[in-house]
């Protein structure tokens, strides 16, 4: 079964029948493959579909209704499309690098430089993947680092995304009318460049 014609979820249907045992569940990236308009899989991408995989496997297949399973993976590939818009805008704006850090997280990084104060800011959204009873939940947890230049309070800044950004990755319709994680970040480059010039 196929969803938006970019992950693929194999598994046997009888194992969702009351009093069965589980069978092989499988989740792959599949629109890299795609004859038509083919998209090459993320880091973020492939993160997600590793963090729905484990959710689904982690079901007593024979107490959860077809129905939850289809719901968890589709909840979770519209979380994965959020995140992988989030790092197309961030990118735009600012150098953005996202690296696997182990099989359940990742670490977007973007650089911030400062020119007018020859200063250059990263900031790190680390995203941990958390197998829960009913979603699959990701954590966000913001980490900053002076790369040179002014001394900016890293524990202040890191405390600004963690308020804006929030601690975990919204689903769709949470997600109606906050900021993008560009915008906030942009807001940071610009504070940090009027506190410097004070």
């Amino acid at each position: 079964m196929a969803y938006q014609r970019e992950i693929e979820l194999v598994f046997d249907i009888a194992s969702f029948q009351p009093g069965q045992q589980n069978s092989r569940i499988d989740l792959w990236y599949i629109a890299g493959n795609r004859e038509h308009n083919p998209v090459p899989a993320t880091p973020e991408k492939e993160f997600f579909v590793q963090c729905a995989r484990d959710q689904v496997r982690g079901l007593a297949q024979g107490q959860t209704k077809l129905s939850r399973m289809l719901g968890m993976v589709s909840a979770a590939w519209d979380k994965a499309n959020a995140v992988s818009n989030h790092v197309r805008l961030l990118n735009v704006t600012f150098p953005t690098t996202v690296t696997k850090t182990s099989d359940n997280s990742i670490a977007i990084k973007s650089s911030l430089l400062l020119v007018p104060l020859v200063s250059k800011v990263d900031v790190v959204l680390n995203l941990h993947g958390r197998v829960g009873a009913d979603d699959v939940d990701v954590a966000i947890l913001p980490q900053t680092s002076v790369v040179y230049g002014e001394q900016f309070k890293v524990g202040k800044m890191a405390e600004f995304l963690a308020t804006r950004v929030g601690t975990r990755v919204l689903g769709k319709k949470e997600m109606e009318g906050t900021e993008s994680w560009c915008d906030i970040i942009a807001e940071l480059h610009g504070r940090l460049l009027a506190r410097g010039k004070k």
